[in-house]
């Protein structure tokens, strides 16, 4: 058969070798493993996902469990509640690996730090560096040990257990900060519309001031004189400029005869 072949082909050329490699019509010592084997090929064959397979495997060859694909290939198989299921593991197991590490970083600097404090206990001499050391190695960190309630279900377990406890206050402050946001936005419309009302009281209050008229000055004279010309106000230019001359042209002759 060919690669390509038609599941009535693969049918057509099961029946042909099951009748030749038949137990029955075999006499071969291996008949009935050979038997077997042709009835295996033909359950892969007429399944078109393990066809696809024994293609791919025909071509790429049997995967191999140092490369990715090999995985790649197992994982792609899983649904995927099986996958949450995994990732789930792989984080509990990483989360708990990295809680063992702080841990044993910690006691590794606290036995660097005694180290440091019993050198200098036996360098120095002096009762205050005693005593200072001495404070020290009582105020001393005790370390535990990270326990099964330190696993990330756990931690999980316990963060929605204390959300849910708490879930009440919470709602309780939210409707707190609500009523005193409502509050203030109401007192804030409340005192600009009270000032608004201000400056209309004000502005209805308020006097009128008329505007003075601007008058023209009134020239007057204050005493008479002879060198000063009096002349009617209520004359026009003309009689003015006349009046001016022959005031003129008489200063002129009186300081001649002087």
């Amino acid at each position: 058969l060919f690669q390509d072949a038609s599941s009535a082909d693969i049918r057509k050329a099961y029946r042909k070798l099951s009748l030749i490699l038949h137990p029955d019509k075999n006499k071969d010592e291996n008949a009935e493993t050979q038997f077997r084997q042709l009835v295996a090929i033909y359950e892969v064959l007429k399944d078109e996902e393990r066809r696809q397979r024994y293609d791919d495997i025909l071509i790429n060859g049997l995967p191999d469990w140092r490369q990715p694909v090999f995985y790649y290939r197992r994982v792609r198989k899983m649904s995927n509640a099986e996958l949450a299921l995994l990732l789930f593991i792989i984080l509990t197991v990483g989360h708990y690996a990295v809680v063992w590490s702080i841990y044993l970083e910690k006691q590794l600097d606290e036995l660097l730090s005694r180290k440091k404090r019993e050198k200098k206990k036996k360098t120095g001499g002096k009762s205050t560096d005693e005593a200072k050391l001495a404070a020290l190695d009582k105020n001393e960190r005790v370390l535990d040990k990270p326990q099964w309630h330190d696993l990330l279900p756990c931690k999980l377990g316990i963060w929605f257990c204390l959300t849910v406890r708490s879930l009440p206050q919470l709602f309780q402050d939210a409707r707190q900060l609500y009523v005193e946001y409502k509050e203030t936005k109401m007192k804030a419309k409340e005192d600009a519309l009270a000032k608004a009302e201000l400056e209309t009281l004000q502005k209805e209050k308020k006097p009128k001031v008329k505007k003075p008229k601007s008058e023209f000055p009134v020239y007057t004279v204050l005493e008479s004189s002879p060198y000063i010309p009096s002349y009617d106000h209520g004359a026009s230019i003309e009689e003015i400029e006349e009046q001016m001359d022959d005031w003129l042209g008489g200063k002129n002759r009186a300081q001649k005869k002087k």
